[in-house]
């Protein structure tokens, strides 16, 4: 078994001229139905994403500035910002003269199971859901210690079968082994995280901006040394609408 990964750069675009844009898939044919592509802008540059039923976008900034415009609204993306587009709606992204933008894309291609829960509350579908990582709600999990700090940052059913989280805390520490075959995931490492992931056999070093694939079905944990820190967005795209009903099981939401 291996853990297969991408690194996605975030060096200066200090170099490139401005107006330089670039956009390319990463971990290609790792996930059916799924299609992440990573963006590098520096400004000013335009991308222009026409409406399509056939998936859902889910943005993850990562660094930089740049503003989300939707519906005749501006919406400002900073570093780790989460924007659900609506579903089957167009959208802009403008990086202004000055600024640079980094940001991971999602495509999550839909099928007819999707198409049912979408018209079962269609008002949900066309909100567009924007926060900042920090202002997403809190839960708590069995296999994490009290110490650690994990944000709902997509909750469940806002896109079908596609959920996302985020987990934080210092070494030394550990997210128990589990497995969960209803489910495929990937984590993205944020800034300063360092830590070991494990999946059966394998085991791989997760740090910033680094991408990785929890094998299918594997018993995975991570494990954080004593000075360093665990810090990274799970990813979960569930292969049943039913499976999603793993997430309300596992995690408890703390009270607002």
């Amino acid at each position: 078994m291996k853990i297969n990964s991408a690194l996605l750069s975030t060096t200066s675009l200090e170099d490139k001229p401005e107006g330089y844009g670039r956009s390319f898939p990463v971990m290609e044919n790792e996930i059916e139905e799924v299609y992440p592509e990573y963006i590098m802008a520096r400004g000013p540059w335009e991308k222009t994403v026409a409406a399509t039923k056939n998936s859902y976008h889910v943005l993850l900034s990562i660094d930089g500035n740049a503003a989300l415009k939707i519906a005749g609204k501006r919406h400002i993306m900073q570093k780790n910002y989460i924007a659900k587009i609506p579903f089957n709606t167009a959208y802009e992204l403008e990086v202004e003269q000055g600024d640079v933008f980094y940001c991971l894309l999602i495509r999550k291609q839909l099928d007819e199971r999707d198409y049912v829960e979408i018209e079962k509350e269609p008002e949900k579908h066309r909100e567009l859901y924007f926060k900042a990582f920090s202002e997403c709600p809190v839960y708590t999990e069995e296999i994490k210690s009290p110490k650690t700090l994990n944000r709902m940052i997509l909750p469940e059913r806002l896109v079908p079968r596609f959920c996302i989280g985020t987990v934080e805390t210092t070494g030394p520490d550990e997210v128990g082994a589990h497995s969960h075959p209803m489910l495929e995931q990937l984590f993205l490492g944020l800034p300063g995280c360092r830590c070991t992931v494990y999946a059966d056999e394998a085991s791989i070093v997760l740090t910033e901006n680094m991408i990785i694939h929890i094998p299918l079905g594997s018993m995975h944990s991570v494990k954080v040394a004593e000075g360093d820190k665990l810090s990274y967005v799970w990813l979960d795209f569930f292969k049943t609408i039913e499976g999603q009903d793993y997430i309300s099981e596992q995690h408890q939401m703390d009270e607002e």
